[in-house]
Protein backbone atom coordinates (compact mmCIF):
# COMPACT_ATOMS: atom_id res chain seq x y z
CA UNK A 1 0.00 0.00 0.00
CA UNK A 2 1.01 3.39 -0.48
CA UNK A 3 0.85 7.16 0.63
CA UNK A 4 1.20 9.94 -1.39
CA UNK A 5 2.59 12.31 1.22
CA UNK A 6 1.97 15.99 0.21
CA UNK A 7 5.10 18.64 1.03
CA UNK A 8 4.99 20.64 -2.30
CA UNK A 9 4.08 23.61 -0.55
CA UNK A 10 5.68 27.34 -0.37
CA UNK A 11 4.90 27.24 3.79
CA UNK A 12 4.25 30.83 3.64
CA UNK A 13 2.45 31.14 6.75
CA UNK A 14 5.73 29.59 8.63
CA UNK A 15 9.53 31.34 9.00
CA UNK A 16 10.97 28.20 7.98
CA UNK A 17 9.59 25.62 5.43
CA UNK A 18 7.94 23.02 7.35
CA UNK A 19 9.29 20.22 5.36
CA UNK A 20 12.40 21.63 6.46
CA UNK A 21 11.32 22.21 9.98
CA UNK A 22 13.05 20.35 13.12
CA UNK A 23 10.93 18.37 15.52
CA UNK A 24 12.14 17.43 18.96
CA UNK A 25 15.38 14.99 18.35
CA UNK A 26 16.45 17.50 15.85
CA UNK A 27 15.03 15.36 12.91
CA UNK A 28 13.60 17.04 10.09
CA UNK A 29 10.13 17.31 9.92
CA UNK A 30 9.29 15.47 6.00
CA UNK A 31 11.68 12.49 7.40
CA UNK A 32 9.92 12.31 10.51
CA UNK A 33 6.63 11.92 8.62
CA UNK A 34 8.23 9.51 6.34
CA UNK A 35 9.48 7.05 9.29
CA UNK A 36 6.37 7.00 10.88
CA UNK A 37 4.76 6.08 7.97
CA UNK A 38 7.47 3.44 6.89
CA UNK A 39 6.84 2.35 10.07
CA UNK A 40 3.79 1.65 9.55
CA UNK A 41 4.87 -0.54 6.24
CA UNK A 42 3.79 2.01 3.65
CA UNK A 43 5.43 2.28 0.48
CA UNK A 44 5.57 6.33 0.12
CA UNK A 45 5.72 8.68 -2.41
CA UNK A 46 6.63 12.34 -1.38
CA UNK A 47 5.62 15.13 -3.76
CA UNK A 48 7.95 18.35 -4.07
CA UNK A 49 7.47 21.57 -5.37
CA UNK A 50 9.10 24.86 -3.57
CA UNK A 51 12.37 24.31 -1.81
CA UNK A 52 12.88 21.07 -4.04
CA UNK A 53 17.14 20.99 -3.97
CA UNK A 54 16.88 21.95 0.18
CA UNK A 55 14.61 18.97 0.64
CA UNK A 56 16.28 16.74 -1.55
CA UNK A 57 19.17 17.00 0.15
CA UNK A 58 18.18 15.86 3.46
CA UNK A 59 15.13 13.72 2.71
CA UNK A 60 14.98 9.78 2.79
CA UNK A 61 16.36 8.14 0.12
CA UNK A 62 14.08 5.38 0.25
CA UNK A 63 10.81 7.34 -0.96
CA UNK A 64 9.79 8.19 -4.49
CA UNK A 65 10.68 11.70 -5.16
CA UNK A 66 7.59 13.12 -7.66
CA UNK A 67 8.42 16.77 -8.56
CA UNK A 68 5.58 19.51 -8.75
CA UNK A 69 7.00 22.54 -10.22
CA UNK A 70 3.32 24.00 -10.88
CA UNK A 71 3.13 23.83 -6.62
CA UNK A 72 1.79 27.30 -6.83
CA UNK A 73 -1.32 26.48 -8.85
CA UNK A 74 -2.41 24.14 -5.03
CA UNK A 75 -2.44 21.25 -3.49
CA UNK A 76 -4.74 19.41 -5.77
CA UNK A 77 -2.46 19.89 -8.54
CA UNK A 78 0.43 18.11 -6.40
CA UNK A 79 -2.21 15.26 -6.14
CA UNK A 80 -2.52 15.03 -10.12
CA UNK A 81 0.93 15.41 -10.57
CA UNK A 82 0.93 12.20 -8.02
CA UNK A 83 -1.79 9.83 -10.13
CA UNK A 84 0.28 10.48 -12.80
CA UNK A 85 3.24 9.32 -11.56
CA UNK A 86 2.24 6.49 -9.18
CA UNK A 87 0.37 3.39 -10.61
CA UNK A 88 -1.29 1.57 -7.43
CA UNK A 89 -4.80 0.07 -7.43
CA UNK A 90 -5.08 2.08 -3.39
CA UNK A 91 -3.42 5.05 -2.53
CA UNK A 92 -3.55 7.62 0.99
CA UNK A 93 -3.30 11.02 0.88
CA UNK A 94 -1.76 12.72 3.64
CA UNK A 95 -0.15 16.34 3.93
CA UNK A 96 3.62 16.34 5.54
CA UNK A 97 2.19 19.34 8.00
CA UNK A 98 -0.19 16.97 9.68
CA UNK A 99 -0.01 15.02 12.68
CA UNK A 100 0.03 11.86 11.89
CA UNK A 101 -2.69 9.89 12.27
CA UNK A 102 -3.14 6.54 14.01
CA UNK A 103 -1.75 2.98 11.98
CA UNK A 104 -5.71 2.11 13.09
CA UNK A 105 -7.41 5.15 11.83
CA UNK A 106 -5.27 4.13 8.01
CA UNK A 107 -6.52 0.13 8.55
CA UNK A 108 -9.72 1.44 9.64
CA UNK A 109 -10.13 3.20 5.68
CA UNK A 110 -9.62 -0.08 3.92
CA UNK A 111 -12.56 -1.67 5.36
CA UNK A 112 -14.42 0.52 2.94
CA UNK A 113 -15.36 -0.98 -0.04
CA UNK A 114 -16.26 2.67 -1.69
CA UNK A 115 -13.77 4.27 -4.00
CA UNK A 116 -13.02 6.72 -1.95
CA UNK A 117 -13.02 7.31 1.68
CA UNK A 118 -12.00 9.78 4.04
CA UNK A 119 -11.75 10.49 7.83
CA UNK A 120 -14.36 12.52 9.82
CA UNK A 121 -13.42 13.40 13.71
CA UNK A 122 -16.28 14.89 15.27
CA UNK A 123 -17.76 15.38 11.92
CA UNK A 124 -15.03 17.17 10.72
CA UNK A 125 -13.12 15.95 7.45
CA UNK A 126 -9.89 15.38 7.16
CA UNK A 127 -6.55 13.05 6.51
CA UNK A 128 -5.60 10.01 5.51
CA UNK A 129 -8.01 9.99 2.26
CA UNK A 130 -7.85 6.51 0.56
CA UNK A 131 -8.50 6.70 -3.27
CA UNK A 132 -9.00 3.78 -5.83
CA UNK A 133 -6.78 4.60 -8.91
CA UNK A 134 -9.84 2.91 -11.15
CA UNK A 135 -10.73 6.66 -10.58
CA UNK A 136 -7.24 7.81 -11.80
CA UNK A 137 -8.23 9.50 -15.41
CA UNK A 138 -11.56 10.92 -13.88
CA UNK A 139 -9.07 12.78 -11.10
CA UNK A 140 -6.61 14.23 -13.95
CA UNK A 141 -9.12 15.78 -16.01
CA UNK A 142 -10.78 17.26 -13.15
CA UNK A 143 -11.94 20.97 -13.32
CA UNK A 144 -11.98 21.33 -9.41
CA UNK A 145 -9.50 23.54 -8.00
CA UNK A 146 -8.95 21.16 -4.98
CA UNK A 147 -9.31 18.23 -3.81
CA UNK A 148 -12.11 18.07 -1.30
CA UNK A 149 -14.24 20.12 -3.87
CA UNK A 150 -13.98 17.01 -6.34
CA UNK A 151 -14.45 14.00 -3.76
CA UNK A 152 -17.82 16.01 -2.92
CA UNK A 153 -18.66 15.85 -6.60
CA UNK A 154 -17.85 11.82 -6.63
CA UNK A 155 -20.62 9.13 -6.11
CA UNK A 156 -18.90 6.20 -4.01
CA UNK A 157 -17.49 7.89 -1.32
CA UNK A 158 -17.89 7.10 2.40
CA UNK A 159 -17.11 9.32 5.34
CA UNK A 160 -15.81 7.26 8.17
CA UNK A 161 -15.73 8.58 11.64
CA UNK A 162 -12.64 7.75 14.03
CA UNK A 163 -11.52 8.38 17.20
CA UNK A 164 -7.86 9.71 16.32
CA UNK A 165 -7.29 13.89 17.66
CA UNK A 166 -4.14 13.52 15.20
CA UNK A 167 -6.55 13.93 12.19
CA UNK A 168 -7.25 17.15 13.47
CA UNK A 169 -3.98 18.52 13.91
CA UNK A 170 -2.36 20.83 11.05
CA UNK A 171 0.50 22.27 11.57
CA UNK A 172 0.73 25.10 9.81
CA UNK A 173 2.29 28.54 11.70
CA UNK A 174 5.19 28.48 13.65
CA UNK A 175 3.34 28.56 16.47
CA UNK A 176 1.32 25.33 15.90
CA UNK A 177 4.52 23.46 14.33
CA UNK A 178 6.60 24.05 18.20
CA UNK A 179 2.87 22.95 19.58
CA UNK A 180 2.81 19.35 18.26
CA UNK A 181 6.09 18.54 17.17
CA UNK A 182 8.24 20.16 19.85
Amino acid sequence: MRVILLAAGESSRTTTPKQLYRVGGGEYLINHQINILKGYGFDISVVLGAHYQAILSIIDKEVDIIYNPEYQKGMFDSVKKAFFAVDEEWVFIYHVDRVMAKKATFERLLQSDKMIVTVCNNGIQSPPILINFSLKDELLKAKETRLDYWIANQKSVEKIEVNDPNTLLNANTDETLRRYFG
